[in-house]
């Protein structure tokens, strides 16, 4: 009944078995095993605890007791299952390949790669040992020799889509790009429906820029995953980047449904409202976003800056205040705390975060131009002079046209 896979009825014979033979060890380790198989972890530790008892010695009673543990949860019980099977036979190599997952699932990857390289020194045809390797050494940095063990665990099974991906990954890490487009796109080819697959390799066509591909790839995604809220906001990150707000709005509002915890989607799509002329609507978002993260700096900067296009200087001038208790050398809501200033005619605050900002970026033409503005309203005509001239000259050698108040940093 075991071989079958009709472990309930097995174990019901293997309890016939007990009872004519409560010492019979086979029966033992048996319907712990048959135990595990039905999700019963509690029951098969207590057999395979008999069975010790009766044979100390026996390796596999510890591997496969080892096994419940981790399959239950307890991966320190389940190490010190496999090491001590590892003590009474240490040349199995799935004994250290078990303790590896153990101690990968724990995050203990060097330990895990210890165990997978003893393996693979027993069993240098272990694909397992070889995948896992690569994951541990993954989440090491260790991404070339990530990528040399899912190549040899792909020489040993060259279709397995998991391998690919991972390879893949690895591959970008390493700023391979086009080799992990290569890798996406045979592990697309083996599975066809794995929508992480399409999302990953868009996030590549995102970075070459190629952002008609990438859409292609995260729309992809999302006809195989509705629910994910990551690729609807890959997608909107897109439209954003191609000047499409309307619809990255409504990829980001998507994702926010589905994920209403998502800070950066709150900002993303303040970003893409305020690109439409959205104030009020972007002010939301940022503060939807602040609710969640308070001390964003980007997310408080560019709610100031909506506020100010709002002509709501004094609640822009709060924001950009505390962002400068976070960053006093934020040039960026030094100027524009200054602008603010000035729109509400505190023009000597306004000079003082002016001239504060032109001395931690001394070639910012607005900064200059807005602080001669400034300069001009308090009747300081030469130093006003002097500021203009010198934003002119800046502007000129930059072939921008002078006097623009800088769009906020995203």
């Amino acid at each position: 009944h075991r071989k079958q896979g009709q472990f309930e009825r097995a174990i019901l014979h293997y309890s016939v078995a007990m009872g004519k033979d409560p010492m019979h060890f086979k029966a033992l380790f048996n319907r712990g095993f048959s135990h595990d198989k039905m999700g019963d972890f509690d029951s098969a530790i207590a057999d395979y605890t008999a069975a010790l008892k009766l044979d100390s010695s026996n390796a596999f009673a510890y591997y496969n007791r080892g096994i419940s543990y981790d399959r239950k949860g307890d991966l320190k019980q389940a190490i010190e299952n496999f090491s001590e099977a590892i003590l009474l036979e240490g040349n199995n190599a799935d004994f250290f390949h078990n303790r590896g997952f153990s101690n990968r699932k724990l995050g203990r990857y060097r330990a895990a790669t210890e165990d997978y390289t003893a393996a693979l020194r027993l069993n240098n045809k272990h694909f397992k040992a070889y995948y896992n390797r690569a994951f541990a050494q993954d989440k090491l940095g260790q991404y070339a020799e990530a990528v040399q063990d899912y190549s040899h665990a792909l020489a040993l099974e060259p279709h397995n889509g998991n391998a690919l991906h991972n390879r893949a990954s690895a591959q970008e890490k390493l700023g391979r790009n086009k080799e992990a487009i290569i890798d996406f796109t045979s592990a697309i080819e083996i599975d066809g429906t794995n929508a992480s697959s399409y999302n990953s390799r868009g996030l590549v066509y995102d970075k070459l820029a190629k952002l008609d591909k990438a859409i292609s790839d995260f729309s992809k995604a999302i006809r195989l995953d509705a629910s994910n809220a990551i690729y609807c906001h890959n997608r909107g990150y897109c439209y954003r980047n191609k000047g499409d707000f309307k619809l990255a709005c409504e990829d980001y509002t998507r994702a926010i449904e589905l994920n209403p915890w998502n800070a950066t989607a709150f900002n993303n799509r303040g970003y893409a409202r305020r690109k439409q002329g959205l104030y009020a609507e972007a002010v939301v978002d940022y503060s939807s976003s602040l609710q969640l993260q308070p001390n964003n700096v980007k997310s408080l900067n560019n709610r100031g800056y909506c506020y100010a296009k709002l002509g709501e200087f004094d609640r822009a001038l709060l924001d950009y205040s505390q962002v400068l208790d976070l960053d006093e050398y934020n040039t960026h809501a030094l100027h524009n705390r200054g602008i603010s200033f000035d729109k509400l005619g505190q023009y000597q605050k306004a000079v003082d975060d002016l001239t504060q900002a032109l001395h931690l970026d001394p070639s910012n033409a607005s900064a200059l131009f807005n602080r001669g503005s400034a300069l001009d309203s308090m009747g300081q005509f030469d130093s006003a002079i002097a500021d203009f001239t010198k934003a002119l000259e800046l502007d000129m050698a930059a072939g921008v046209p002078s006097g623009r108040e800088g769009p906020p940093k995203e």
